[in-house]
C-alpha cells in the first residue's frame, strides 16, 4: 500500500469513528453503546496502525492510548511501544513493554516489539533471544517474527542460519518481494553480487505489480549497490536516479544512492549537489551529511584527503540494518 492510498484509508477511519461517536450519543441502551464502543476501540486500532505506518508516531500515540486496558490491552501496549519507539523515547517504550509482558506473557507481538526495541538500541543478542520468545507464542502465520530474526542473525554475521530462514519464506510467499530483496542483500554481503543481482531483478518485477513504498527504496538501493560492485557504473545512476524520481520525499538513502553513483563516475560538483538537497530534505540525517562532507573534503584535497566511504559498504550497510516493520 502506498502513501496516498494509507492516507486516504485514513480519512475513512477517521470518519468511521466519527459517525460511531456520533451513534454513541445518539444511543441510550446499554448493549448497543457496548456494542458501539468495541466497534469504535476495534476502528480505533485499525487507525493507529495506520498513522504508523504513514510515520505519524505522535498521532499514533494519541490514538493508542484511547483504546481500553480490558479489551484490547496487548494491541494497545504494543502500538504505544511501537510510537514510542519510533520518536526515540525507549526508556518509556521500554516500561510499556514489560508492563504489557507483565500482563501478557506469551503475547507473541509484545516479545516482538522487544526484540524491536533491542535492535534499535544496538543490542543485538537480547533483540534474538526476545525473537525467540516470540517464536514460542507465535501464531500459524509467523513470517513476521522469522523474518526480525533473519535479520538479526545477519546483524551478528550468521549468514548461513539467516539463508536458511529467508530461503524458507521465499518458499512460503513468493509473492512478497521484501524476502527476495533481503536474499539480495545477503548475497551481497558474503560477495556475491552476481547472485545478489539477480535477486534484486527477481524482487522488482514482483514490487512492480504491488509498489509498496518501503519495498522499492529496498530494491532500488540493492539494485544501485549489485550494478556498482559489478562494475556497472551506468546502470548503477540509472536506477539511483528512478529511485530519486519515484521516492523524492521518503528517505534520505535514495538521495546517497545518486550520489554515491555521481562520486563514481567522477561528477564531483554534481554530487555534492544533489547531497546537498538531501539534506535540505532530510536536515537531521547525520549519515547524508557525513557523507557530503567527506566529499567537500575530498574535492578540496583530492589527492592526500581520504575518500568518503565506498559505494558498496555505505548502501549495502544502510539497506541490510533497516528494518522494515512486520505487523
Amino acid at each position: 500500500m502506498d502513501k496516498k492510498m494509507t492516507s486516504e484509508e485514513t480519512k475513512e477511519l477517521t470518519r468511521k469513528v466519527m459517525m460511531a461517536q456520533h451513534d454513541l450519543r445518539q444511543t441510550r441502551n446499554r448493549r448497543k453503546r457496548q456494542k458501539i464502543k468495541e466497534y469504535i476501540d476495534h476502528l480505533n486500532m485499525n487507525l493507529g496502525y495506520t498513522f504508523l505506518e504513514l510515520r505519524e508516531y505522535g498521532k499514533a500515540m494519541a490514538v493508542f492510548s484511547t483504546l481500553s486496558y480490558t479489551t484490547h490491552g496487548e494491541m494497545k501496549f504494543n502500538g504505544m511501544a511501537w510510537a514510542l519507539t519510533e520518536m526515540g523515547h525507549y526508556d518509556e517504550a521500554r516500561r510499556l513493554l514489560e508492563m504489557g509482558l507483565d500482563r501478557f506473557p506469551r503475547s507473541y507481538a509484545l516479545w516482538v516489539a522487544m526484540g524491536a526495541l533491542y535492535d534499535r538500541l544496538g543490542e543485538d543478542f537480547e533483540s534474538l533471544k526476545c525473537i525467540e520468545t516470540a517464536l514460542q507464542f507465535a501464531p500459524e502465520d509467523n513470517a513476521g517474527g522469522l523474518y526480525d530474526k533473519a535479520l538479526t542473525l545477519m546483524k551478528l554475521g550468521c549468514y548461513g542460519d539467516a539463508r536458511s530462514i529467508i530461503d524458507d519464506l521465499i518458499e512460503r510467499y513468493p509473492e512478497d518481494p521484501t524476502y527476495l530483496a533481503d536474499r539480495g542483500a545477503l548475497a551481497l554481503d558474503t560477495g556475491y553480487p552476481q547472485e545478489g543481482l539477480k535477486y534484486y531483478q527477481k524482487a522488482m518485477e514482483l514490487w512492480q505489480q504491488n509498489p509498496i513504498v518501503y519495498s522499492g527504496i529496498c530494491i532500488h538501493t540493492g539494485l544501485c549497490t549489485a550494478y556498482s560492485q559489478l562494475g556497472m557504473k551506468k546502470e548503477a545512476m540509472e536506477i539511483a536516479l528512478e529511485g530519486l524520481k519515484k521516492f523524492p520525499d521518503e528517505d534520505p538513502i535514495i538521495y546517497q544512492n545518486v550520489g554515491a553513483t555521481f562520486f563514481e563516475m567522477g561528477w564531483r560538483d554534481e554530487c555534492i549537489e544533489i547531497l546537498k538537497k538531501g539534506t535540505e530534505k532530510f536536515p537531521e540525517d547525520e549519515e547524508l551529511k557525513k557523507f557530503l562532507k567527506d566529499v567537500e573534503d575530498d574535492l578540496d584535497d583530492p589527492d592526500d584527503g581520504e575518500k568518503p566511504p565506498l559505494l558498496g559498504f555505505l548502501l549495502l550497510m544502510a539497506l541490510i540494518y533497516k528494518k522494515m516493520k512486520k505487523k
